[in-house]
């Protein structure tokens, strides 16, 4: 045997027990971290950050470098609204960080067995020199996720700052439905016109409910639901099928964001066109007249930037 093949074997067999000694320490790390003390602190920082109470039945490892919860159970402080997520699995891709990208997987699965992955990733160059912290990669992909009870705790989130004259309508709201669908953004940050991407998220089997004895509305079926968009030349532009309709709330998506660099520069050109009918519009008609449409329409245009957007309302 040459001695350049024999220091090449003593250098493999080197690299390989460092190596074997990392992954024996990582799995002794993740078996052996204390997650009783981690799920209890991080269900403390969330129930005191947002006065919802917040139950997770068990929490430890996920392969490799990651956690998992299940049994999770997120609840108004009132009881009113709550949401229960079958399992939360959240990791870091090893494979990633030695092509230098950092990348952070999510995975949740509703009480239905609907899943939602998303993924979202960085240069590590970005994140530690640049200090740029705008991803360079998001992508969502959902089967019949669950979504009612995530609206629903959020709807009384909101609520707590809400204008007084929807404070009490939005926790009154009860939303049911299932999200399906992909997204894929890549965005080059540098050079903003290279970006590209697609989107097309939808909502089957959903409805919204006004549970208000005093209140003769009718419980609102939805025939549409979707948000469909497309990135091209730094350009997102919205599909004009996007929007929602039920049998008496129409509303309309549409406009576009030319991307910038910095990303938030970039310009925002958006209009929302939503119409009310019905009972909708004999009890709620006058909030939209206040806020500056008339008799049952408004027109919401959102300019300006990302980091400063303008919105106005008009019939």
């Amino acid at each position: 045997m040459s001695e350049a093949t024999e220091q090449t074997r003593k250098v493999f067999n080197a690299a390989w027990y460092v190596a074997l000694f990392f992954l024996g320490f990582l799995v002794f790390f993740l078996f052996t971290f204390p997650y009783g003390v981690l799920k209890e602190a991080i269900v403390s920082e969330i129930s005191q950050a947002t006065c919802f109470t917040v139950r997770v039945k068990e929490m430890g490892p996920s392969f490799l470098v990651g956690m998992d919860a299940s049994g999770v159970r997120i609840t108004t402080a009132d009881g009113s609204a709550q949401v229960e997520i079958k399992r939360i699995d959240a990791s870091v891709s090893l494979l990633s960080l030695f092509v230098g990208q950092a990348k952070v997987n999510v995975e949740l699965v509703s009480k239905n067995n609907g899943s939602l992955e998303s993924s979202v990733s960085w240069s590590i160059w970005q994140l530690l020199v640049d200090k740029n912290y705008v991803p360079k990669n998001i992508s969502l992909e959902a089967h019949d996720f669950e979504l009612g009870g995530l609206v629903n705790v959020a709807l009384h989130h909101v609520a707590r700052t809400a204008n007084d004259m929807i404070k009490d309508l939005l926790v009154q709201l009860i939303f049911q439905g299932n999200l399906s669908g992909r997204s894929e953004i890549r965005l080059a940050i540098d050079e903003p016109l290279q970006s590209t991407g697609n989107v097309e998220l939808k909502i089957d089997k959903a409805s919204l409910d006004l549970v208000n004895p005093t209140l003769v509305v009718a419980k609102q079926t939805f025939k549409r639901a979707l948000i469909k968009a497309s990135l091209q030349g730094g350009k997102l532009s919205l599909d004009n099928k996007s929007g929602f309709e039920t049998q008496e709330i129409k509303a309309d998506f549409r406009g576009s964001t030319a991307l910038r660099n910095p990303f938030a520069n970039s310009l925002l050109d958006f209009v929302i066109a939503l119409k009310l009918e019905g009972t909708l519009k004999d009890n709620f008609g006058f909030i939209l007249s206040v806020v500056g449409g008339n008799e049952g329409q408004l027109n919401y245009q959102i300019t300006g930037t990302l980091a400063r957007p303008a919105f106005q309302g008009n019939g």
